[in-house]
């Protein structure tokens, strides 16, 4: 297998058809513009008691409006308008994305990655619809550590349309930016093989970093890296004005505390910048950070943390702390419309704005993401 290579199904094709297009996206497309109201949804996957993985979505008050069966567990989803479906993709080291009718209520299209790669939990869209862009990990039996990809594909029959290193080793979550030209990723920099998934088998060597490309090209624009080499640069967001937000795990000693939240601005930041908050709100995260969401309304940033059992909201003009909510085994957050829907491993769904409000209690485990779908 050539490991160093970008790999192009009809490049040119691709690059013509991407300014064709003219793909415009951003992590705020599923998470906000949509006011929590009678008509709110919302979308995540989940595990029930029995072991059995499913895609569910809820309505504004938590109850559950419909769910697909699917045979692994999902990470995270994104829904495309143009064909009304949901895109769910297999947790790592699955090799299956699962594309979701939700109006008919069945899987419409398992599509399976590439022989020698798997999916690494998350996708983006353009902005039409037409273009899926998931992050996916090379491996193979000699146990190196390649660098990630990004595939491309279009989403009328799925095919691959390009292929692109992704800047790093461990790609996870992604976005578009700049009217659709670049792509974000977070490389967290562990390197990991299907035969022993939840082993991590570069922790002194680790190189998280978060890298530019080049949406029709793949070229690589740059590449920043957090402080501490062991910062592991897992989930972004991107606000309106192409701020990237990420979320870090820390790989370190257990006593050690970092900063988990850095926030960068291509063309202008020369390095990731960490939010400032005492030592002690840091602690409280126990060394883990899961899903970010944006609120465009209110000019706030909410990140999880179920290790911790922390959700904290940030002021993204200042990128200080604004509040602290303790919430058990919180996983997955949402914005619309100015206020942000949790999600916990333990079943609930609570909404956070001038106050918390509880929702449905399922007996479920909801995993790390959720996403807006109306």
């Amino acid at each position: 297998m050539a490991v160093n290579t970008i790999q192009f199904n009809s490049r040119r094709k691709f690059c013509k058809n991407m300014l064709a297009i003219g793909a415009v996206a951003s992590a705020t497309v599923l998470m906000s513009g949509c006011a929590l109201s009678q008509t709110s949804q919302f979308a995540s996957a989940f595990t029930d008691l029995s072991g059995k993985h499913f895609v569910g979505w809820f309505d504004h008050n938590g109850n559950m409006l419909g769910r697909v069966k699917i045979q692994a567990r999902a990470h995270d989803l994104t829904y495309c308008r143009k064909h009304k479906t949901l895109f769910a993709f297999s947790r790592r080291p699955g090799n299956k994305l699962y594309v979701i009718d939700i109006n008919a209520g069945a899987i419409k299209k398992q599509i399976l990655s590439s022989a020698e790669q798997h999916f690494y939990g998350h996708g983006v869209l353009s902005e039409g619809g037409d273009l899926l862009y998931t992050t996916e990990n090379r491996f193979d039996n000699s146990y190196k550590a390649y660098e990630g990809v990004v595939v491309v594909r279009n989403t009328t029959n799925y095919a691959i349309e390009a292929e692109f290193l992704s800047g790093g080793v461990g790609p996870h979550q992604l976005a578009l930016m700049n009217q659709g030209k670049i792509i974000v990723v977070a490389n967290g920099g562990i390197h990991t093989h299907p035969a022993s998934p939840r082993t991590k088998l570069n922790i002194e060597s680790m190189k998280p970093n978060i890298s530019y490309l080049e949406a029709t090209s793949g070229k690589l624009i740059g590449s920043f890296s957090p402080p501490n080499n062991q910062l592991s640069t897992r989930h972004l967001c991107v606000s309106n004005d192409n701020k990237v937000y990420v979320g870090c795990q820390y790989q370190g000693e257990k006593h050690h505390t970092q900063p988990l939240i850095f926030s960068h601005t291509l063309h202008d930041d020369p390095e990731l910048e960490a939010f400032k908050t005492e030592l002690n709100i840091w602690r409280m995260f126990n060394q883990y950070t899961a899903s970010l969401a944006i609120d465009p309304v209110n000019n706030r940033l909410a990140v999880t943390s179920p290790r911790g059992g922390v959700i904290t909201y940030w002021d993204t003009q200042t990128d200080s702390l604004l509040e602290v909510t303790k919430q058990r085994d919180c996983a997955g957050i949402a914005s619309s419309n100015g206020l942000f829907v949790g999600s916990t491993g333990r079943g609930e769904l609570v909404r956070q704005g001038q106050r918390k409000v509880s929702l449905q209690k399922h007996r479920l485990k909801w995993d790390n993401h959720m996403i807006n779908i109306v």
